[in-house]
Parts: C-alpha cells; sequence; structure tokens
C-alpha cells in the first residue's frame, strides 16, 4: 500500500512540477514566440482529434490534405467522424479560446483548410458540434470550484467520462458470418470515443482554477486504458503521468517555438519593419507546410506579396519546397537545433528566471500541504 502511496504522490509531484515549469515559462515568452507555440497547439490538436476518431494518417498527409491535394486516409475507418467537419469544428472553437494567441491562428487559418469537403457534411457538423457542446457541459459540470491541484477534478472528470453515453469507450462489436457452411462472429472496431472535445475543453478549467494563466487543449489527457483500470491507486497515478505527459510535450514544443523564434530574428534582422516575411516564417514554422494560396488567406497577403516573401526566404536558404499533385507546398528548410531548456531560458531576463523560481517553490508548498 505504502508503495501504491509513494508511486501516485511521486507522479502527481512529477505532474504538477511539468504544469509550474510550462506555466512559468507561458508567463514571460515574448509574442513571436506565443505566436509560432499556438500554432503548433493547433495542428496538434486537429492531428490528434483525426487520429482518436480513427483517421490513419503521416504528418505530410495531413498536410496535404489540409491543402487539399489528396484524401486524408486511404482507407479510413466507417465509424471515423468526415475530417474536414472535424477539423473546422476545431477551429471555430478555438478561435472563441480565451488565449488570444491561439484564437487568433484558429480565425487565421480557418479560411486556410482546403481541404475536400465530405459527403454529408450537415450531419458530420451537427455531430461535432454537438460533442463539443456535451464536452463543456461535462466539463463544467462535473469540475468543482477552482482548487490549488487539479487532482481530485480529474478523477471526477475519467468518471463522469466512464459514464457518459457519448464519450465511455464503446463496447467491442461482433457480427456473424457464413463462410463454407460454418457460421463465426467477427470482431468489428468499435466507434471511436471524441474524447478530443473534452481535452480541448479541459484548459479552460485549469485556467479558471489558477494552475495556468493560459487555457490550452490537453490533447492525450483522457486515456482508455486509466478508464478500464480496475485499481484506484493504478488508476491515480495513471491519470497523473497522463497530465505530466501532456505538460511536458507542450513545455518541449514551446522549447522548438522559442528556438525558432530567436533564428527568426537572428537571420531576417536586416528586413524592413514592414516585411512579411517573419510573419510567414513563424505561420510555417508552427503550423507546417502550405500553399500559396493557404497563405494568401491566412496571412491576408496578394498573390505577389506571398511570393516576395517565399524570395525572401529563399534567399537565406530558410524554406524548402515540396510538389503534390502539380501544386508547390511551402515548408521550413530543416536546420539544427538545441535543446528546449537552454533555448527557453536564453530568451528571459533574470527576474522573469526568478518569477519562475518563485512559482515553482510555491508548487512544492501546495504539494507540501496538501492531502489529496
Amino acid at each position: 500500500m505504502e508503495d501504491k502511496n509513494t508511486d501516485f504522490a511521486f507522479a502527481e509531484a512529477r505532474a504538477m512540477l511539468a504544469l509550474g515549469r510550462l506555466d512559468g515559462a507561458l508567463e514571460h515568452c515574448p509574442p513571436n514566440v506565443q505566436r509560432i507555440f499556438a500554432a503548433q497547439i493547433l495542428r496538434g490538436t486537429l492531428v490528434g482529434a483525426l487520429r482518436q476518431e480513427g483517421h490513419l494518417f503521416t504528418e505530410a498527409r495531413f498536410h496535404a490534405w489540409f491543402a487539399g491535394l489528396t484524401t486524408l486516409s486511404e482507407m479510413p475507418s466507417r465509424h471515423a467522424s468526415a475530417p474536414r467537419a472535424l477539423c473546422e469544428g476545431i477551429l471555430i472553437e478555438l478561435a472563441h479560446a480565451s488565449w488570444a494567441p491561439l484564437a487568433d491562428i484558429a480565425l487565421q487559418l480557418k479560411p486556410a483548410l482546403l481541404a475536400p469537403h465530405d459527403l454529408q457534411s450537415q450531419g458530420d457538423n451537427a455531430r461535432t458540434h454537438a460533442a463539443i457542446e456535451d464536452a463543456r457541459a461535462l466539463v463544467d459540470r462535473h469540475s468543482p470550484k477552482p482548487q490549488p491541484l487539479p487532482f481530485a477534478s480529474l478523477s471526477r472528470l475519467y468518471d463522469a467520462v466512464a459514464g457518459s453515453l457519448r464519450f465511455a469507450p464503446a463496447d467491442r462489436q461482433f457480427s456473424p458470418i457464413a463462410l463454407a457452411g460454418r457460421r463465426f462472429s467477427v470482431e468489428r472496431p468499435a466507434p471511436s470515443s471524441p474524447r478530443w472535445a473534452i481535452e480541448m475543453q479541459y484548459g479552460e478549467w485549469l485556467r479558471s482554477a489558477g494552475t495556468l494563466r493560459c487555457a490550452l487543449p490537453f490533447t492525450g489527457l483522457i486515456r482508455m486504458d486509466v478508464l478500464a483500470a480496475d485499481d484506484p491507486g493504478t488508476a491515480r497515478t495513471s491519470r497523473a503521468d497522463a497530465l505530466h505527459t501532456v505538460a511536458s510535450n507542450m513545455f518541449q514544443q514551446l522549447g522548438e517555438a522559442t528556438r525558432l523564434a530567436l533564428e527568426c530574428s537572428e537571420r531576417l534582422s536586416g528586413q524592413r519593419t514592414t516585411s512579411r516575411a517573419p510573419a510567414l516564417f513563424e505561420l510555417l514554422g508552427g503550423f507546417g507546410p502550405l500553399r500559396s494560396a493557404q497563405i494568401e488567406s491566412a496571412l491576408g497577403a496578394t498573390r505577389i506579396g506571398v511570393r516576395g516573401m517565399v524570395a525572401i526566404l529563399e534567399d537565406r536558404g530558410m524554406i524548402a519546397h515540396s510538389t503534390i499533385a502539380g501544386s508547390h507546398l511551402h515548408a521550413l528548410a530543416a536546420s539544427g537545433s538545441t535543446g528546449p531548456d537552454k533555448d527557453i531560458a536564453s530568451a528571459f531576463t533574470v527576474k522573469a528566471l526568478d518569477d519562475f523560481e518563485a512559482s515553482l517553490a510555491h508548487i512544492d508548498e501546495l504539494l507540501a500541504g496538501s492531502g489529496n
């Protein structure tokens, strides 16, 4: 019993330290880092939701599909939500996010979604909207007053998911078939749980509780194996591990965003203040490959303006191109990277780092005094 108590106490402490580290870094990072990071988070939310729904694809295939150059999957699951309707619903929802950089990039990229239209899209749009609204209601209903630590609330949220008709994992399905005069039962893939909708809402609760200053989607927070866990101690540890993993991954993304912002500042330092090339660099660095028509709509630029931005990045070896179905996708050229901790530290003042250390010390006090 003591080992299990030690396990979940350690897991929860790690999770809080990861959240504190992310929160402290977000408080002091400059606007250009925030913009790149927000685009990374948006892409991760879209990709995570599509994969949870049963779509199988690579990152390259996602960007080609988003640009309208191919289908998303060769053999999509018959239970998977229509991909364009799903992404449209998420973009609309995140366009109303309380964190301005995330809302801004969602608004920018909504018209840049050129993916093929889904069949029967009206019904698919309604289902996506219903999942988001049900998730919002579930999170609001099962999240108590703001608390210094999120673990009791997260436990209640998991219980609510397990008891929800919409969000609980579906039972396995079997279909009878006849072959050579014999009858068999064949297991069919069960409909997926749209837990992405809950993960998208949970960041707002963390913000209202004072745990995070920015409401971010926590893609990957609701784990199917934890929902099925029988042992309460194991489930408690696994929930904390999931929270730690998501927060740590976002901190690493923030480190990459910081590296990209520093590279942009250094290599484009001689540009006129009116140049839009840095904005294109941030967009491609955060979200990923886009075609010219998408860049025009996302940045509100003309075709000639986009050509000028691309030419500036080409002259400095900062952009690469690929051709799919006769169209060009623009992406950042590969470059070396340094560790995220070093990058983030180099972007902050001594005062900012002192404030960050103070916030971690406050978390230690909360953990020491908590009975959770």
